[in-house]
């Protein structure tokens, strides 16, 4: 067991000096104020965020959005300006007040620093496949969450949208490598593992963002890195006075399209059309509006069509509709409820964010607060969270650096949503309020259809998730180019989850009675102690650069929930006042892990132009079995700039490196206590009292070890016509054996099951990134991006369980599918297996339809052995995929007359399908016909559609099950931006250094063929649910 470590004390001395350090700093000449505008040379615009200081010193600036800068000098001092992807250029100041500097764009912008496991290299140094995204991109989006910045720009990453207030999607890059455990990307924030949930990461405080796509990049964090790692640099103080930053944006969200339920007028004409379909028996206009009869039809014939007709026709008609009392009595009222704006809302959105950064020659500091409120698409999505974090570093000597990194996020999920499921059970004859004023149970007063706004009326929710998490951190300078960095990473998580559901919800009020209770509390506290040694020295031609690490960890978690019910003498204090509840229960659960690394790294360079890295890893972890805790993970990557050669005399080309990389990885997303025997206890009668025992629940399995991901990458990187075109490309093949699995045991053993080591996933793929400059002119600037990419994967084995069988007098061994799953060896673990739908049976075709006891208007589906029945082992086949065989994201970004900016987003994915469950309109009297339905197309005799069939329609005689299957495919219009920066003679007189407000729509259109909700946006549960679309306004300054 890996002992708990003391949090040392920062010294009371760096708090001292940070306070110290904001109030100026004494310079030893007269100083003098120096202004003027950075450009660049082409375009002749102005450069926003050029770095200007005065040569050796520490003390800076940074430009404003339109170039302009001051700063305070002596006549004797030269100003150095440096930016990313341009030459550095000095400025001697002598008796200059103005000093107007163009930077050239710089032929070796390759040599920007991209950070990577456990250290930084030039990006024309990488070996591995690493992608960087700078948060400046951005600028002119209202980013509320991490996601935001990664959904659809980089090649093989895949982030799909978050359709609730709260946001957050599943990440995964390069596709599943696992069946059932977890493959999401690591998160390392400034350098360090964070665990926490991405929502607590403030966007506004994020410099850039790194993500290591290949095994050989992320082996050097080995246990948890088989789903790749996303490296984030957070903003950091600089030399200078404070300079502070505010943004604000208000902005409102609506559904990008419509899926509503049937209104009041579409709602009679389905009843009737279901009746008619339900009874054909009847005649056709028995369901017919009295009022409205087709031509021919008297009203003598349709009242004599029942046998007992009541005097009123109109009541008499909603009688054969087989309308509720409610509903009879509220259409001869006139009176309906309009389900879909009772549930559907439109949301606003709020985000504000403020910072303050500066520092002297020891110490920098960067401090900022976030609050950010959204209201979702269904009414009572909510969420809000404040954000705060503060990054301190000291200089105490020349050899000496501390600093912490902290971050605290307090997040209110005190939701309560209306059902979205319900709302399309709801009759519009329905009540939404019965006569006492509560809300109703059920409006239709149909006990299957319950009001998807009883929870929202009746239940009160209190859920609040608190986070803090830092790293504590001391960096030491050692003789022979040697360093080395000690640092301790807290992080501590509390949450909060009361719910009362009061007798007015059918949860307090009809299961239960006088209400119902529960108050859930959890908390985690974790640390990670990290040793960090590096060693960096050139031997002439000769580049050496070795990283050793040592880290331990642990992780503790406790959890409890209470619950009660039937309050007693009433229910008004809920969740405040558990004890007053007459049954009480009571469940505790408490887990702890802790695990171990060593690790290390050897960065070679020789002659600039020939690239080694090679690592080796050694990960522990308390949840694997005991004969095995430990894992290796080694890798190793070749490069070689093949523009440096001598021989290599293309003049268009700038850069050309090849790489070559091999690795592995691991995962450990197993349960804490899975490899071992689980003992649980149960209560029994012994004959005269009731007495408690355990039993043992689970089967250990001390065998139990990591997944492991093999992957080979070939890469190149290109940069052609002085840097104005930049292409990547990638292709990688990974195999995951060992799958962390649960197997199914025999019933004679007494246990269900136990988690194995079973079967091998594979997964292919192409990446490609272009990046071009297509225009830079002095009044406007053109710059795109592309990123393309496809993974395909592939269930390589399974179980192990094989038959044997002869074919063409072969002897042929397949391994067998799991069915369940949909899991079939050698098929993509995506594939789906269903009856291939080619249309529906028309009237024509009453014939054939019935040879498989089917009718026109159910559907027709291929019979593979053409022997009349629709049998899932002979006739279901592999038809597509669910995810997506081709990804693609188009950024344009434009700038006009210096000030005003643009930039247009296009997203796509491609040659996927799902299952479209409102399609297939099957009936049964308790469930379908005495409700409301989803608003879409529906085969009759009048209106023989061959997409959708008949309203009750027959899937009986699909051995099986038969799911309708559609294409998701879509190319969206993402995001939209203008911006405008305010003139810097303005913010001169006002002084400030820069103001910059602008306006953003996120989702304006998408492109599909999906007949329900929008393609891309589903819940957890797998259900298609309303995508937002937002617009937005803000504005962003900086004092």
């Amino acid at each position: 067991m890996i002992p708990q470590l003391p949090i040392t004390r920062f010294p009371k001395a760096l708090l001292m000096l940070l306070f110290l350090s904001c109030s100026g700093l004494l310079y030893g000449q007269e100083q003098k104020e120096i202004s003027g505008n950075v450009l660049d040379s082409l375009s002749k615009t102005g450069l926003p965020g050029v770095t200007v200081i005065v040569k050796g010193t520490q003390r800076g600036t940074t430009t404003n959005a339109e170039g302009h800068y001051t700063i305070q000098c002596g006549m004797k001092d030269t100003l150095s300006f440096s930016f990313v992807g341009y030459a550095q250029k000095e400025m001697y100041v002598g008796t200059k007040t103005t000093i107007d500097i163009a930077l050239e764009s710089n032929v070796n912008a390759l040599d920007e620093l991209v950070v990577v496991g456990y250290g930084t290299m030039k990006k024309s140094d990488l070996t591995g496949a690493v992608i960087r995204l700078d948060a400046k991109t951005f600028k002119n989006q209202p980013m509320t969450q991490l996601t935001d910045m990664l959904t659809g720009t980089v090649a093989g990453f895949n982030a799909n949208q978050s359709t609730s207030a709260a946001g957050g999607s599943s990440l995964q890059i390069r596709g599943p490598k696992s069946l059932n455990a977890s493959t999401n990307p690591m998160v390392v924030m400034d350098g360090v593992i964070f665990n926490g949930s991405i929502s607590d990461i403030n966007p506004a405080d994020i410099e850039t963002i790194d993500i290591l796509k290949d095994a050989s990049s992320a082996a050097v964090f080995g246990a948890r890195a088989a789903g790749g790692v996303i490296l984030i640099t957070t903003k950091k103080g600089t030399v200078g006075k404070p300079v502070i930053n505010f943004s604000a944006n208000v902005g409102m969200t609506e559904t990008t399209n419509d899926f509503k339920p049937f209104d009041a007028q579409g709602y009679l004409t389905f009843r009737r059309d279901l009746l008619r379909a339900t009874n054909p028996n009847n005649p056709k206009f028995y369901y017919d509006n009295p009022a409205q009869l087709p031509a021919g039809v008297t009203l003598d014939q349709w009242r004599n069509a029942s046998n007992n007709p009541q005097t009123d026709n109109t009541q008499e008609w909603l009688g054969r509709l087989r309308f509720f009392p409610i509903e009879t009595e509220n259409y001869l009222a006139g009176k309906t409820v309009d389900w879909y704006n009772e549930v559907i809302r439109k949301g606003i959105r709020q985000n504000y964010d403020v910072s303050i950064g500066g520092g002297s020659k020891n110490v920098t500091y960067y401090w900022s607060l976030g609050y950010q409120n959204n209201e979702g698409l269904i009414r009572g999505d909510k969420f809000s969270t404040i954000r705060s974090r503060l990054n301190v570093d000291f200089k105490v000597t020349d050899w000496l650096n501390v600093g912490v990194n902290t971050q605290f996020a307090d997040r209110d999920e005190s939701t309560v949503t209306a059902n979205l499921a319900q709302m399309y059970l709801m009759s519009p004859y329905g009540s939404l309020f019965d006569e006492d004023g509560s809300a109703s149970w059920y409006p239709n007063s149909f006990a299957a259809a319950a009001s998807p706004l009883i929870d929202y009326y009746g239940q009160d929710r209190f859920k609040k998730v608190n986070t803090l998490f830092a790293s504590v951190y001391a960096k030491l300078k050692l003789p022979f180019g040697m360093d080395y960095k000690l640092s301790f990473q807290p992080r501590y998580e509390a949450i909060k989850d009361y719910n009362f559901w009061s007798a007015a919800t059918l949860a307090g009020g009809a299961s239960r009675s006088n209400g119902y209770a529960t108050r859930d509390d959890a908390s985690t506290y974790e640390w990670i102690l990290d040793n960090l040694l590096h060693w960096n020295k050139e031997f002439g031609i000769h580049l050496f650069d070795l990283t050793l690490l040592y880290s331990s960890e642990r992780n503790r978690a406790w959890a409890s929930t209470i619950t009660n019910q039937s309050f007693v003498p009433n229910q008004n204090l809920g969740f405040h006042g558990l004890q007053y509840g007459t049954s009480p229960t009571v469940y505790t659960n408490d887990t702890q892990l802790t695990g171990d690394a060593a690790m290390v790294r050897l960065n070679y360079t020789l002659l600039d132009k020939y690239l080694l890295t090679a690592s080796l890893r050694r990960d522990g972890f308390s949840a694997f079995g005991t004969k095995q805790p430990r894992a290796v993970f080694p890798a190793v990557a070749l490069a070689w700039k093949i523009s440096e050669e001598k021989f290599f005399n293309l003049d268009f080309v700038s850069q050309m490196k090849l790489r070559l990389s091999y690795g592995v990885n691991g995962n450990r997303d197993i349960g804490a206590y899975s490899a071992i025997a689980q003992m649980y206890s149960t209560q029994y009668y012994d004959g005269s009292n009731v007495q408690v025992g355990v039993y043992p629940n689970t089967l250990a399995n001390p065998n139990l070890v990591w997944e492991r991901t093999e992957s080979i990458n070939l890469g190149m990187d290109l940069s052609v016509l002085k840097n104005r075109v930049d292409l990547s490309m990638e292709y990688y093949d990974m195999t995951t054996s060992n799958l962390l699995m649960n197997r199914l045991l025999p019933e004679i053993t007494g246990f269900r099951n136990i988690v194995s080591n079973l079967g091998q996933l594979g997964n292919k793929g192409f990446e490609m990134t272009v990046n071009t400059v297509n225009t830079e002119m002095k009044n406007f600037s053109w710059r795109s991006s592309l990123v393309f990419s496809f993974n395909r994967n592939k269930i390589k084995r399974l179980f192990g369980d094989y038959k044997e069988e002869t074919i063409d007098g072969n002897a042929v061994r397949t391994e067998l599918p799991d069915y369940t799953n949909e899991w079939f060896p050698g098929q993509a673990l995506d594939r789906v297996w269903n009856y291939d739908v080619t249309g529906i049976w028309q009237t024509s075709e009453k014939d054939a339809a019935a040879v498989y006891k089917l009718e026109p208007g159910d559907f027709k589906a291929t019979d593979v052995d053409g022997n009349g029945k629709y049998e899932a082992l002979l006739d279901k086949m592999f038809i597509g995929y669910r995810q997506p065989r081709f990804r693609l994201g188009l950024r344009n970004e434009f700038t006009f007359f210096k000030n005003f900016s643009a930039s247009v987003f296009l997203r796509s994915e491609l040659g996927h399908i799902a299952p479209f469950a409102e399609g297939l309109r099957t009936g049964g009297s308790d469930t379908y016909d005495r409700r409301n339905t989803n608003d879409f197309p529906y085969w009759t005799p009048e209106n023989p559609i061959n997409e959708f069939p008949r309203l009750n329609t027959n899937t009986n005689v699909f051995g099986g099950g038969i799911k309708v299957y559609k294409p998701l495919s879509f190319v969206r219009i993402q995001d939209v931006n203008i911006a405008y920066a305010l003139p810097s003679e303005l913010m001169t007189r006002l002084k400030m250094n820069n103001m910059r407000v602008f306006a953003s729509v996120r989702n304006l259109y998408s492109f599909n063929k999906w007949p329900g909700w929008d393609p891309e946006a589903w819940d957890n549960a797998g259900n298609n649910v309303p995508m937002p679309r937002n617009f937005t306004i803000g504005l962003t300054l900086s004092l």
